[in-house]
């Protein structure tokens, strides 16, 4: 398989390793009956499993035969001198002349119209059976215990309301489930619901719980500590409740145990994770591989609470967990769930008999953040729905919103560096210093180009730092390469700021306070003036500037521009041209798997 172009053609996506490996695969693959298979058949498998290995590289778990024929560049293969792909049903027909079932043993699967990495395929298949084993052994409860709950949703949850409180139900559903998700954008209360389910299991359980709280990055691990712990401040609990409910979360690969030099875990099927509760935190950002391995750490008995928002980007690794099992499902549950809930005092309608329901996923609908009145709220809302021109008005309507056209950016830049990030170094102490660079961030959608995080960091840091000094008073830094030693991981944020000697250190912010590392001793590390959008996920600021690329690319969708907008709690300003505006809100992300799918299938729909 061997790519023709002429001159006037684009390079092609497909990288010599994915035309190799598919060379490679291909040839080991046999075909399902002693007949001859024809040179195109052939030809046809090759570049399926070309396409299948950059359809992992774009995030996606499988190739959909179906999808992927409306979409570039996977139906624009003539272009680079390969055969065109025939129609859907001819395309599978040619693929089931070859042994790639489930039950077969090649290094591809082929099942319900998608194509898979057979690692793959078998990571949704243990993870779907997982879900599903756990769905079928939802714990009892006495009717003391009913009773007990009930009295302690009314105490915990307001449901004086005469609409449905929704934090009650997803209560209610996590006490109900075993295995239970818990969606909603920013502000809707996700980690104060949590915490007063965490009291409420306490308080139920006749023995003392093992609760364990995890997130996927460092930063996120540290912001569902720091909500815990003010939840509960909140919260008129007993010492006993009180103690029981853990406010230090750690990372899920400090959770799993990291093996230096592998990809296995401490804890597996052979040596489970000692927790009665584990509450995810930020799902969105978990691959389907570590979702799988995090399955198989956990004891039959363990109720798992996810956590996330299913607006904001998926994974950058292949799969979207908690895309795949909430889409489309919000709130909606069978009339034997809606029975269980009446008896806990919840009074809620059944999904129709027809309509998909899903009775583990609970959606928080109200936002405390943004109210009626917050520019944030309606802008984030119009982009996740794809509304192009609502999108635009909302910056002719709201004062907490600003647009400023692309030819303003060095105006712009200039007054950022003035209000917000020069006087970081005058600031009396480097906590001060640390609360102010706190405030405000820019924000990029790429690393390369002039709106880019390489070249933003680069002007700011020549404008901040005269003396080109490698290390200087008030620099901000972000860890990009973990070390378990220092306890500083990927995504980890610090400051340069003298000690009481005047000795210039790095300070990190820790549960127990500020820890400082000599800069010597730091792992690999950039500055970070200017974030990627991918890097905020599990952050908030006071105010964002979010600069737009200069150019039209695929890697622009309207889940990257909802999770950069909705970083910013009071103000938003996006620098750019709207027509590289109205391109992102057009292109939303869509990752193909078949993870619910196999889900549904267990259940023997």
């Amino acid at each position: 398989m061997t790519e023709t172009r002429d001159a006037q053609t684009p390079r092609s996506p497909f990288q010599a390793i994915d035309r190799y490996s598919a060379k490679i695969i291909a040839s080991k693959i046999s075909p399902v009956s002693n007949e001859v298979i024809d040179v195109q058949a052939r030809q046809i498998l090759e570049q399926s499993i070309m396409l299948l290995s950059f359809s992992l590289q774009q995030g996606h778990s499988c190739l959909s035969l179906q999808r992927c024929l409306t979409q570039a560049p996977y139906n624009q293969l003539q272009d680079w001198g390969y055969l065109p792909l025939p129609p859907a049903e001819q395309w599978l027909a040619v693929l089931q002349q070859f042994a790639i079932s489930a039950e077969d043993n090649a290094a591809i699967v082929l099942t319900q119209g998608r194509l898979y990495f057979r690692r793959y395929f078998l990571f949704e298949r243990e993870l779907a059976n997982f879900i599903h084993q756990h769905e079928q052994h939802n714990d009892k409860l006495t009717s003391e215990q009913i009773k007990r709950a009930r009295s302690l949703l009314a105490e915990l949850f307001d449901s004086t309301a005469e609409t449905t409180n929704w934090q009650q139900v997803a209560a209610a559903n996590s006490l109900l489930n075993r295995f239970s998700i818990i969606v909603g954008g920013p502000g809707t209360g996700k980690t104060y619901t949590v915490t007063r389910i965490l009291a409420l299991l306490v308080m139920l359980s006749s023995s003392s719980l093992k609760i364990k709280l995890t997130a996927p990055t460092g930063k996120a691990a540290q912001r569902l500590s720091e909500s815990i712990r003010q939840a509960k401040a909140e919260l008129n609990l007993d010492m006993i409740t009180r103690e029981s409910i853990p406010d230090e979360a750690s990372t899920l690969h400090r959770l799993l145990g990291v093996i230096p030099n592998s990809i296995q875990f401490r804890h597996d099927q052979q040596n489970p994770i000692d927790a009665d509760v584990l509450l995810v935190d930020e799902v969105s950002m978990v691959d389907l591989p570590l979702m799988t391995r995090l399955s198989r750490a956990l004891k039959p008995s363990t109720r798992v609470i996810l956590l996330g928002d299913a607006d904001q980007l998926p994974s950058v690794a292949a799969g979207s967990v908690l895309a795949d099992l909430s889409i489309d499902k919000l709130n909606q549950f069978d009339a034997l769930h809606c029975q269980q809930l009446k008896r806990l005092g919840i009074d809620l309608k059944p999904s129709d008999e027809n309509q998909v329901h899903s009775n583990r996923m609970t959606a928080l609908i109200d936002s405390r953040r943004f109210s009626q009145q917050s520019g944030i709220g309606a802008l984030a809302k119009a982009v996740i729905t794809g509304q192009v021109k609502q999108s635009l008005d909302c910056f002719d309507n709201f004062a907490d919103l600003e647009w400023f056209e692309e030819p303003q950016f060095d105006t712009q830049l200039n007054h950022w560096l003035r209000q917000y990030i020069k006087p970081i170094s005058q600031q009396a102490n480097v906590t001060d210093a640390l609360a102010l660079f706190k405030r405000f961030r820019l924000l990029a959608a790429t690393r390369d180009g002039e709106h880019g995080i390489n070249q933003l960091n680069q002007r700011i840091s020549q404008q901040v730092n005269v003396n080109q000094q490698l290390f200087y008073q008030g620099q901000p830094i972000m860890i990009s390469q973990n070390h378990y030693g220092l306890k500083l991981y990927n995504g980890d944020i610090g400051m340069v700021w003298p000690d009481e000697q005047q000795q210039l250190m790095v300070w990190f912010e820790t549960e127990q306070g500020l820890r400082a590392i000599t800069p010597g001793r730091l792992p690999a590390h950039e500055p970070v003036y200017a974030m990627t959008i991918h890097k905020t996920q599990g952050s908030e600021f006071d105010k964002v500037a979010l600069l737009l690329p200069s150019e039209q690319s695929y890697l622009l969708n309207r889940e990257l521009i909802y999770t950069g907008l909705t970083r910013a709690k009071n103000h938003i300003q996006v620098l750019g041209q709207r027509s590289v505006w109205q391109q992102a809100v057009n292109q939303g992300v869509e990752r193909w798997a078949g993870l619910a799918e196999q889900i549904d299938l267990l259940k023997g729909k």
